[in-house]
């Protein structure tokens, strides 16, 4: 009882934050305890490399003579600390699931975190929230969503001076190694950010020093991982892509695809039409006490996502969606930062006692219904797209060689191609190899000590048609998802070389290789 009425009492200042936090938590977690196969693209690539990782960790030798190596420097390492973390207490097909209630928790209590450290709007943070579901989630770019809360932290550490210069220093080092750990590109703008937001923000020249060279090893570091990760392998091929002029970004459809982008359908461009009326209902209130009501520091950041989003390409070497991954974040900050249409001046709630609330209320109700319409979602794609996987899953052997075909490419409901990777539970569940091993990457946290690996046809896991007779001798199954006639198809070009082993009246179906001359 006692501990109850001390955090009742250190939570008393706070309002109903706690609760509107809680709310939006479990409301961000729903659609993704609908499945243990979520439609997240590169998420079972992701949960293979902790496998190899602890595989290697654990002197287990790696089938069909392929070598890896784990590349403990790269700047791409901290998802792999947590999955292989919940690897020793889940169950294999539950690891990717549960990868992303953590990033969810992540993303929604540090947003609603520091909206309380920044007497901003509880209802802006609600509202915030949804943008977890975003492109970047549905696409499966773990290591970068797991970037983004750390980014706001770092944006609060380096705005604020509560805390005692050494002890400072030593948690902005901490804070950018987690950041180097998370993702490169955060790392990198978190450098920017910490040069900037020093000089705009007015703080002295000798304090930007002494902080400034707590940075300087794991700059050095990121920049001699820049050139070796450049030159290592010749699996990937290095290109620049510019998918929309830059002047047409803000006034096109780009744009609701670059913050939302992972639905088809009302949801996502009715509740991009609600933050944006949001916003403006908040800039029309404070008129002019603007200045007043707004966070510099969360703008500024804001600004500098938003620009990368406006100026960078949308592919760059073998990084898609360049540009577009930071509309999401620039977004919330924009958000944050601004006025919101219940306050009156800064960190001062509106003396009017019904609009505040009804408000609040009304944004943490908007994140429920939001999150309740995606799991709808995603619990109807589990229903008619993942039956029979786990069937299949279950008839390997341990080990095997496992080509992975999606024939059905376009989902109804989502923009991108959330069956592309998922046959890649395969060596999840049952390790051996894979048609396609984010190994060949070079960044990757575990990759081919070699390039002379990959043998098959490239690109399978795009265009599943141009499979080969070839390419069958390189593998013991296939693991394919499609239509009847889909299915039907995949069995009259092979006639002699597979012999369906599970899933006659399911999307997905194992299949048997058949030796040459066998």
């Amino acid at each position: 009882m006692r501990f109850a009425h001390v955090c009742f009492r250190a939570l008393r200042p706070l309002g109903k934050r706690p609760v509107i936090a809680a709310v939006c938590a479990v409301a961000a977690t729903l659609p993704i305890l609908t499945t243990p196969f979520p439609p997240t693209t590169d998420l079972p690539q992701h949960v293979v490399q902790a496998r190899l990782w602890l595989d290697i960790l654990q002197g287990i030798p790696q089938a069909h003579d392929i070598t890896y190596i784990v590349q403990w420097w790269t700047p791409y390492s901290l998802a792999y600390v947590i999955l292989g973390g919940l690897w020793q207490a889940l169950p294999p097909e539950r690891v990717g699931q549960s990868l992303l209630v953590v990033l969810s928790l992540a993303w929604t209590l540090t947003i609603h975190w520091l909206a309380a450290r920044r007497g901003r709007s509880a209802a802006t943070a609600a509202l915030a929230t949804t943008l977890f579901f975003n492109h970047t989630l549905y696409w499966g770019f773990v290591s970068f969503l797991i970037g983004f809360p750390l980014f706001l932290l770092w944006v609060q550490v380096t705005t604020t001076d509560t805390l005692h210069m050494r002890r400072r220093q030593m948690l902005l080092a901490g804070l950018a190694a987690a950041l180097y750990a998370a993702h490169a590109l955060w790392f990198a703008l978190a450098l920017l950010w910490f040069g900037m937001a020093g000089v705009i923000l007015g703080r002295s020249w000798q304090k930007l020093l002494d902080e400034g060279l707590w940075l300087l090893p794991l700059a050095a570091l990121a920049a001699v991982m820049y050139v070796s990760l450049g030159n290592t392998t010749a699996l990937v091929t290095h290109k620049t892509v510019w998918m929309a002029p830059i002047g047409r970004r803000l006034f096109t459809g780009w744009l609701p695809q670059a913050v939302y982008g992972g639905l088809r359908g009302p949801l996502e461009p009715l509740m991009l039409l609600i933050l944006g009326g949001w916003l403006f209902a908040g800039l029309v209130r404070q008129g002019k006490r603007l200045w007043m009501t707004v966070d510099p520091a969360l703008l500024l950041a804001g600004g500098l996502c938003l620009a990368a989003g406006l100026l960078l390409p949308s592919q760059y070497q073998y990084t898609i969606a360049f540009a577009e991954r930071w509309m999401p974040a620039a977004t919330v900050l924009l958000l944050l930062g601004a006025p919101a249409p219940e306050r009156t001046a800064q960190n001062e709630v509106a003396t009017d006692r019904t609009v505040g609330p009804l408000l609040r209320a009304s944004a943490a109700l908007l994140c429920l219904l939001f999150c309740l319409w995606t799991a709808g979602v995603w619990r109807a794609f589990a229903r008619e797209y993942i039956a029979g996987l786990d069937t299949a899953l279950a008839a390997l052997p341990s080990r095997p060689r496992v080509i992975g075909l999606d024939f059905v490419k376009d989902v109804p409901g989502f923009q991108g191609r959330p069956l592309m990777q998922t046959a890649a539970y395969a060596q999840v569940t049952r390790g051996g190899s894979y048609s396609l091993s984010f190994a060949k990457f070079p960044q990757s946290f575990v990759r081919y000590e070699t390039d002379a690996v990959v043998r098959w046809t490239d690109g399978l896991e795009w265009s599943p048609e141009h499979l080969t007779e070839a390419d069958l001798d390189y593998f013991d199954f296939v693991l394919a998802v499609g239509d009847a006639w889909s299915h039907e198809r995949l069995q009259a070009k092979f006639p002699q070389r597979l012999r369906r082993l599970t899933g006659s009246d399911h999307p997905w179906r194992l299949y048997r290789i058949v030796p040459r001359g066998a």
